[in-house]
This record gives C-alpha cells, structure tokens and sequence, in this order.
C-alpha cells in the first residue's frame, strides 16, 4: 500500500520573500469536514465469501454505536484508512462492554518527519457520512438524520488514541465507492464544541454519475493501480485458529480496510524557471490544503533546494515531531488539462519535503496537489473505473470561481459595514462575497461592523497616507469562511469586537484594537500570520489559535502606569521579526518591575530579529515556561547604586552611606560597582539580533502504510 499523508491548514506561519506573489493561489486552501456515525454492520464468513471486503450502503443501516452518536470528520482522499478516535463511537467507545468492536492488532502509522504511531486495528463494522449542511443540530454535540447518510459496511478502521491529535480522518476508501461533490458554493459555518467550524458542503452519490452535478469542466483521474478499485477496499482478516472458540475471521484483522496500493492522481503540466514537465502525476489529497513536492521533483520543475533560495521557510510538524526550515517557492504556472476548459495556476507556492513511503522507506512520494489550488470552486470526484461502470471513466469535476467579487464604494470618512449603499453592487455582504475593502477617498476612512457578519474572503487595503479600517464593536463578530487578509494601509481594530477567520494574513497592514481572533476550522487550528505588518493591541488581543510574527513583521505593545497592552495565544507562538516596545504618558518603570507581553498556551519560539525598547533602562526579555509568557524586566547595572544608567563616582558615594548598615550594601556590592565602572545605557537600548528562519507550522502525517501487524495482547477482542 502506497504511503498517504494528511496535510492540514491549521497552523501556517510563513517567511515569505515576495509576499505579493501569493495572490493567485493562496497558502492554504479549503478543508472538507463530513458528519459520521457508526453502526454494528459486517459480513461474516458463513454470510458472505467476500465478507472482508468492503460493501457499499446506499441507506443508513444496522444498529448504531454509541446510541446514534455523530462526530466530525476529515474528508481525506489521500489517506489510505478510516482512522477514527474513540470518542467516534460515542460515549462507549470501540469496545463496547469490553466484547465490541476493538481488535488486537496495531498499524504503525508513519510521519512526515520520521517517526511513528501505533493505532489500534479495529473489528469490522459499517460507517457512514454526510455533508455537514444536512445536520440536524450541532453545538455541543453533533445530529446528524441517518436518512442522508450513505456509507460502507464490514469496514475495518484503525483507532486513535491518546496521541492522535488530528480529527478523525474518512479516507479513500469511501472515495473508491461513493462519488464525492465538494460544494464550496455551500459554505458552512457554525458552532461545534465551542469552536467554529467552516467547511463546503459535500455530498456523496452513486458512483458513475458525476456528470449530473452541473459541472462541465471535467479533468481524468488516474487510479493507480486501477485493479485495486474493481475490487473494492478490503481487509486481511486474522487466520489464528482460536482453540476454544474456533475461527472467528472478522475478530482482530491483521489489516485495517484499505483501498490496496491505490490513489488518486492527476496529471499537471509545470512550467517554471525555463523549464517545462508534461504529465506530473499529483496526489490528489483533499486532506491538503497545500501542495507538496519530493526535493527531486522540485530539480525536475527548475529549483533546486541546496542552491536556490527559497520564497519562504516552513515548520512541519509530524508524529516525529517538528522539522525545522522546511523550503517552499512559488511555481510559475501549473496547468491541468480538462475537457470544458483547462485550469490554469500561476504563482502556486509548494512545499518541498521528501515524505517517506511507509511500505518502503527509501522512496518518497514525487508531488501532492492541496486543496489551495482550487480555492473557490466546487470540486466532484468520480472514481468509477469503466471496468465496473462501462461508459464511465474516473473524473475530477472543476467548476468556474463561485464567489463574488464586491468593492467598498462609500467615499464617506465612516459608513456602516452592512449597508448596501457601501458597496459597489446592491445587498449587504453575504457568505459568498470576496469583499474588497479599500480605500476609494484618498483620505482615512471606516466601515463600522456594528453586528455580526459573514463573507467568503476579506481584504482590507488602503495607502501609505490613507487608511482603511475596520472596525469591529463590542458584541459584533466578523467572520470569514477563509483567509481575512490585511494589506497595506489596511486596518482591522477590535473595538471590543470578534475576528473570526480561518486564517488571518497581515501584509502590511495592522491589526490592533481590544477583543477576540479566532483561527482555525474546528478541530483543526488557524493562524494569525504577520508577514510584513504590525500587531498592535491596545489593552488585549485575544487569540484561539497560533500566531506567527515573520521577519518583516512588527509586534507593538506600549507600557504604562497600572499595566500593559498584552497578547494572549491559546497555542503556539512563533516570534520573529521585531518587537517594540514604547512607555505611555511619562510612565517610568521600576528596578524589577516585570511586564507580561504575551502569554501562549503550548509552545514558544522565541527568534526575534530586533528589539526597539525604551531608551534610557537596561531590559531583560525571558520566556517564563512555568506560567507560560513572554515577558520583559526592567533591569540596572550591578553597581549602579543610584540607578542613573551609570556606574561612576556617585555610586561610590551611594555606597558608602549604605555600607555597614542593617540590610545596607555588603563588600560583594563593592566588587560589582569595581567590576562595571564606566558602564553607561545608551541612548536608546534597541538590540539587533540575527534574523530568524522561523515561518510556517503545517501539520503533515501519513495515513497509512503497512510494514506488517503487531498483536496487543493485553486488549480483549472482537464481538
């Protein structure tokens, strides 16, 4: 079986050298979510002489686990596997009054940067899904109407434990037996377990009928090899010969269900650096919002990862742990060929990064293509091989851009965000608009959010001399279903108000204000990204999510009498670039006094490449790992007794009046005015230090491969 990997946009932070090249394929792209439920469906050797293989279900069936329990999770045509958590089967769990539906065997899984995980092979059982649009409810928990579910039966899944920090994963193997349609043009977003999830629509068919979705722009899938889906996704059942009880083939398969050695691919035309490749084949992985390429693939494609530099350096995160300056550049064009109208990309950024083949080690996958390259359109995948369904052959349906692009037209110094006098074409923003909000006065202006709103895309530009801001109000949240991007002259102030994105992207522009940033996709974590501009909290900005301050980015906080502006990131927090720092209203800060500017809740990387404090005191910028915060001290020289900035004959006299009094200055005292005499502050105390390679955290696993089974013998088997 052929390695797979799950590439998420969770947590992306990247240096970008020519951030303007991104404008026609963004870093990262959309993320299918699908609801699931669990049922207690499989063959039996005495039902079925095929009962390890797969069987597809049109309607809903069976008995549900976990009481007709649903969850979340991720459409993922690249990974091999189902791969479920236990909470998926409820309450419960798998092993349901300890005689369910938890095997004994385990599957290694295997990361991007080299290491592994061992997950639980489960009994059969059947699964089934539907798009997030035909839920009943969600919130605290999810409700989904089995009546909309279509699924498969006798489906071995592999289970996550503790240590699998993804969400449940639906992979090929229902791609292989159900046609798949990705509506972007139903945008869903809403609340699930306190975060906010967005995610297309998508909805599952019967194989063969791809056309009837209305799409007429169609691309050939590659199935490779093309006989592993005329058979249908299986697994190897367990052979052991259980002496008191008989065979029991469907308890503990050696294999989890597996679409065997297959995938989807397509084939794209690359030009880049004078260079042309016809018919690359790419992994077609909806679990990746970016692409991927092998180092030897990107030499083929003209760029070379030891002599070029890169556009921009990344972070990959595996269950190895993290890879550090990982490279990425933009590819000229990348173009697919489609019966209807072939589908040009320019300036595509990829990453490159050899992602080893679990089946074998010593070979990497050549090219992935990530959602990002379809940004804003609808997606149908048909698998169908004619082989099985004559006349059909397997497809990828790409439809034309479904947004809509709206410009800011008030020349008002302020106007009302929802107003439709605001724009240039009649209505208030909706969740399909682009909404370009730019400066069209030539002096400062405002569109005031006062409740709350939704929009596909947002861009905020004005001009060095005249502003465009956003301001969002106490109790008004502004919601993107993608990226919420801040250019130059563009502002985002938090005015007591809510930025809900699944990315935020600051190039050159500003966010500032007092209020909440939410970033990421349910399960699955954002980023609030400043390339080039600045963060510039004025009391507290509150982040769910990452935050990655780049080289050419700016973090502003200002001191002042009872506190300071501070920066809360609930994970990760990547801080490169610059920090400054300023004292308000003649504030003047005390030996020892400490101030918190920022605070995260997971990890911190701490690589800033300058640092612009307070003229006329010696500082001290630490990490606190205990409580978890970035902060800065104000500190003296030792000998500076009369804390001028100075050590010289003055403190000598200090000393003197001090020395031999109860708690007064001791001789060790003397030693260090001894030792830093002639110290002076200069003028202004801001640091260079080198620049940093710190950029983007992206989230790459392999989900699948198989380099043989292991039994768990402490773990009770099947039903």
């Amino acid at each position: 079986m052929t390695s797979r990997i799950l590439l998420l946009a969770a947590t992306c932070s990247a240096f970008v050298a020519n951030p303007s090249q991104a404008d026609d394929v963004p870093l990262g792209g959309f993320i299918p979510f699908v609801g699931i439920g669990l049922t207690d469906e499989f063959e039996t050797v005495d039902d079925d002489a095929f009962y390890f293989q797969a069987d597809t279900s049109a309607t809903y069936g069976g008995s549900p686990l976990g009481s007709g329990f649903s969850d979340i999770a991720l459409l993922d045509t690249g990974a091999a596997v189902h791969i479920l958590t236990e909470s998926a089967a409820g309450s419960s769990g798998f092993n349901i009054g300890g005689e369910g539906f938890s095997g004994t065997s385990i599957q290694p899984i295997f990361g991007a940067t080299g290491g592994s995980l061992d997950l639980l092979i489960n009994d059969p059982l059947g699964i089934y899904a539907a798009g997030l649009g035909d839920r009943v409810s969600a919130g605290s928990s999810l409700v989904m109407d089995p009546n909309d579910m279509r699924g498969q039966t006798s489906v071995s899944v592999l289970e996550g434990d503790s240590s699998w920090t993804l969400p449940n994963i639906l992979g090929l193997p229902m791609a292989a037996q159900h046609g798949v349609a990705i509506h972007n043009s139903q945008p869903q977003i809403f609340d699930y377990k306190g975060r906010t999830m967005r995610t297309p629509q998508v909805e599952f068919f019967e194989l063969g009928t791809g056309s009837a979705q209305g799409i007429s722009r169609r691309a050939d899938l590659k199935l490779e090899p093309s006989a592993s889906f005329t058979t249908g996704p299986f697994y190897l059942p367990n052979l052991v010969i259980d002496p008191n009880f008989g065979v029991n083939f469907h308890d503990n398969p050696a294999t989890p269900t597996v679409v065997d050695s297959g995938g989807l691919y397509l084939e794209v035309d690359v030009t880049n650096n004078g260079t042309s490749n016809q018919n690359v084949d790419f992994l077609f992985d909806t679990g990746a919002d970016l692409s991927v390429v092998s180092e030897i693939t990107a030499v083929q494609m003209g760029f070379d990862v030891l002599l070029d530099e890169p556009d921009f350096l990344i972070e990959v995160e595996g269950a190895g742990g993290v890879a550090n300056g990982v490279p990425g550049f933009y590819v000229e064009e990348m173009k697919i060929d489609a019966v209807g109208g072939s589908l040009v990309l320019e300036q595509v950024p990829v990453v490159v990064l050899n992602v080893p083949n679990p089946l074998s080690p010593a070979n990497v996958i050549d090219a992935i293509i990530g959602m990002h390259a379809f940004a804003g359109r609808d997606l149908v995948i048909d698998a169908a091989p004619a082989a099985i369904i004559p006349g059909a052959f397997p497809s990828l349906y790409i439809s034309d851009p479904i947004t809509e692009n709206h410009q800011w037209a008030s020349a008002a110094a302020s106007a009302d965000w929802a107003t439709a006098g605001s724009w240039s074409a009649a209505g208030v923003p909706g969740d399909l608009w682009i909404a370009q909000t730019v400066n069209v006065s030539g002096t400062d202006q405002t569109a005031t959010v006062a409740a709350d709103s939704t929009v596909f895309q947002l861009v905020v530009s004005g001009t060095p001399t005249a502003e465009m801001r956003i301001e969002v109000q106490t109790g008004a949240t502004l919601t993107t279903f993608g990226e919420a991007l801040i250019e130059v002259g563009g502002k985002i102030d938090l005015d007591g108000g809510k930025l809900d994105s699944q990315v935020v992207n600051i190039e050159g522009g500003t966010l500032t204000g007092s209020g909440e940033v939410f970033a990421g996709t349910g399960p699955i974590e954002g980023v609030v990204r400043n390339l080039s501009g600045r963060i510039e909290p004025d009391s507290l900005i509150s982040i769910t999510g990452d935050l990655s301050n780049l080289v050419d980015g700016t973090i502003a906080i200002d001191l002042f009498d009872g506190g300071n502006d501070l920066i809360e990131v609930s994970r990760n927090a990547f801080l490169g670039g610059s920090l400054e720092v300023s004292l308000l209203g003649g504030f003047e800060p005390t030996i020892g006094q400490m101030f918190t500017l920022l605070t995260y809740g997971s990890s911190i990387d701490l690589d800033f490449s300058q640092l612009i404090l307070p003229s006329g005191y010696l500082w001290e910028l630490s990490v606190d790992e205990l409580n978890k915060s970035l902060v800065l001290g104000r500190m003296m020289f030792p000998g500076d007794f009369d804390d001028n900035g100075t050590v010289n004959a003055a403190d000598l006299d200090v000393w003197e009046a001090g020395h031999g009094q109860p708690d007064g200055y001791t001789g060790a005292d003397f030693l260090d005015w001894q030792q830093n005499l002639g110290q002076s502050l200069p003028l202004a105390t801001t640091t260079s230090v080198p620049e940093p390679c710190t950029a983007m955290l992206i989230t790459l696993f392999l989900a699948g491969g198989f380099v043989g089974p292991r039994e768990r013998s402490s773990q009770s088997g099947g039903l």
